[in-house]
């Protein structure tokens, strides 16, 4: 074979083991340098992530008994009968309810988590707004079904804690009582009613009293008073 054809066949193989390797180190740096920036969805997946991290607005405050009170409604049924509970070492309340300035009848039970976490919270409330000069108490009404469940709950209580309740036993008396005060006879609880000095339903209130509700009761009774 000549010499120049030797060569020219030389020259052809080095061409054909160059070319893979160029297109190689190609797809490489493509997939390298490109390849992040370019895969589909990423800019959503970074908006999202900011759209996730964004502070929920504040919820509004309530204005307890919508900032003040209603015309005076139907007078609470004192002349029912109702049931009373006290501690073993605790004094009983009066037999019929009276009504001298503004009262908060709170319906609760020892059973009802929300109910006891807030007993503490209306106490402080009474004692803070009787500091303030206004005429006020809470009057708490039991619909518990077990009366020993409801004992051992006023027996365990501290001594400035709930000791002595009023309870309304399960079947007519409760209902007749609840029914009388413009009450489902099967409430959800807690349940509140701001009650005037002529044992009249000014206000009710469905749910957990909050320590941020305080302010509000106090303007409202303030003006009133």
């Amino acid at each position: 074979m000549r010499l120049g054809a030797v060569l020219s066949l030389a020259l052809a193989a080095l061409a054909c083991d160059e070319k893979p390797h160029e297109s190689t180190v190609t797809m490489e740096r493509s997939q390298s340098v490109q390849g992040p920036a370019t895969q589909p969805g990423a800019a959503t997946a970074v908006t999202a992530t900011v759209a996730s991290a964004s502070p929920a607005p504040p919820k509004p405050k309530r204005a307890l008994c919508g900032g003040k009170l209603d015309a005076e409604g139907r007078a609470l049924p004192t002349k029912k009968p109702i049931g009373r509970r006290a501690a073993p070492d605790a004094a009983e309340l009066p037999a019929e309810p009276s009504f001298t300035g503004f009262t908060w009848v709170n319906f609760w039970a020892a059973w009802c988590v929300p109910c006891k976490e807030e007993i503490p919270r209306l106490l402080g409330f009474q004692e803070k707004l009787r500091a303030q000069g206004v005429s006020f108490r809470v009057m708490f009404v039991s619909l518990d079904d077990d009366e020993r469940q409801l004992v051992n709950f006023l027996g365990s209580q501290p001594a400035g804690g709930l000791r002595s309740t009023y309870w309304l036993h399960e079947g007519k008396e409760r209902e007749d009582w609840l029914l009388g005060a413009g009450v489902d006879k099967d409430p959800d609880l807690p349940q509140h009613l701001l009650v005037d000095a002529k044992g009249k339903v000014r206000c009710r209130v469905r749910g957990a009293i909050e320590d941020s509700d305080f302010a509000g009761l106090s303007s409202l009774l303030t003006k009133t008073e």
